[in-house]
C-alpha cells in the first residue's frame, strides 16, 4: 500500500472515529435535552446548557483518546465549547424570538452547532 493510501486511510478513519464520538455526544445531548425538556419547567435556554454541559465532556474525551489520540489544546477545546453553546444560546433564543419555540428550537440549534465543532475541532483543536 502507498503512504497516499494509507493517508487516506487514516483520514477516513478519523473521520468515522469523529462521526461516532459526535454521535454519541450528540444521542447525549438530545436525551439529555429530551428528559429535561419534558420532566421539568426549565426554559430552553437552561435545558439546552445542561444538555451541552453534559455532552461536552463526552465530546472532550472522545476526540481526545478515540478520535484524534493526541492532547489537543484544553484551551482551545475549552473555548469552542464555550463559543459554541452562546452560539447555541443564540440560535435558540432567535428561533424563540421569531416564532419557533420548545423542541424545534433545541434540535435546530444541536444540528448547526455540531457541524461547527466538527471543522473548528479538526483544523483548529486537534491539529498537527
Amino acid at each position: 500500500m502507498q503512504l497516499t493510501d494509507k493517508l487516506k486511510n487514516k483520514n477516513l478513519y478519523e473521520l468515522v472515529r469523529f462521526f461516532i464520538v459526535g454521535g454519541l455526544a450528540t444521542v447525549v445531548d438530545l436525551l439529555v435535552t429530551t428528559v429535561l425538556f419534558f420532566a421539568t419547567d426549565f426554559n430552553e435556554n437552561a435545558i439546552t446548557s445542561l444538555a451541552f454541559i453534559i455532552a461536552f465532556w463526552v465530546s472532550f474525551f472522545g476526540h481526545r483518546y478515540f478520535t484524534f489520540k493526541k492532547k489537543g489544546s484544553p484551551v482551545k477545546f475549552f473555548v469552542l465549547a464555550i463559543s459554541t453553546l452562546l452560539l447555541r444560546n443564540l440560535i435558540v433564543f432567535l428561533l424563540v424570538t421569531v416564532g419557533i419555540h420548545g423542541y424545534a428550537a433545541l434540535l435546530t440549534a444541536i444540528v448547526v452547532v455540531t457541524a461547527i465543532t466538527y471543522f473548528f475541532s479538526k483544523y483548529k483543536v486537534f491539529k498537527g
